[in-house]
């Protein structure tokens, strides 16, 4: 999923500003607008990409921005937000990271579906959701492309998302013990779907472990 990546290329010297857009020609001929926060460095990695669909509450999304610009991967939004990206909470809870994430804005599902099909390698969409089949952490889960998607806070993706995804990469489940809580809290349940990948596609550390 190297939308930034692809992105960035076209461009000479590399990089979006704040609050710029990009048209995107979609399957059918119409031509779909994508707003770019930051665009971060080359640094980026292409074989892995975060989806928040409709989320609600800006601190989550900061949180998630964080781990991405941990890990290098491109974050999308798709719309409706349930804040403002000028949301003071969302930026206390990215810091100062945005400028090293990849952040792109859709406005509907539609709009980010039909950007996701008019990709040269889309790759698979992948959902996380307590109503998936299979376990998060199976091996085999993930491949190179995969776009992990995250719905609401309080409703989950929505069923044109789930659908997409069951034809896709399938739809997986982080196991809890329901007995306790009804769910993870939205920026956890991300950071183990991104390092789990990872953890496939990258394999074991190559280099020593420190004793600190």
């Amino acid at each position: 999923p190297s939308v930034c990546a692809h992105r960035r290329s076209r461009r000479r010297k590399g990089a979006l500003t704040r609050g710029s857009a990009e048209d995107a020609m979609s399957s059918g001929g119409e031509r779909i607008t994508v707003r770019a926060i930051e665009t971060a460095t080359a640094t980026q990695r292409t074989d892995l990409a975060v989806v928040l669909v409709t989320p609600k509450i800006p601190g989550n999304t900061g949180c998630i921005a964080r781990t991405c610009a941990a890990s290098r991967v491109p974050l999308h939004l798709v719309g409706p937000l349930g804040f403002s990206l000028d949301d003071t909470q969302l930026k206390r809870a990215g810091l100062d990271y945005w400028k090293s994430v990849c952040v792109r804005v859709h406005d509907d599902w539609d709009a980010f579906y039909e950007y996701w099909r008019g990709l040269d390698t889309p790759g698979r969409l992948v959902a996380f959701s307590k109503f998936g089949a299979r376990p998060h952490a199976e091996e085999g889960a993930y491949k190179p492309g995969d776009w992990l998607l995250y719905g609401a806070e309080t409703t989950g993706l929505p069923d044109a998302a789930m659908e997409a995804c069951k034809a896709s990469g399938g739809v997986r489940r982080i196991p809890i013990d329901e007995s306790h809580v009804r769910s993870l809290n939205l920026s956890v349940s991300c950071g183990i779907g991104v390092y789990e990948a990872l953890r496939q596609l990258d394999g074991p550390p190559s280099g020593p472990c420190s004793d600190d």
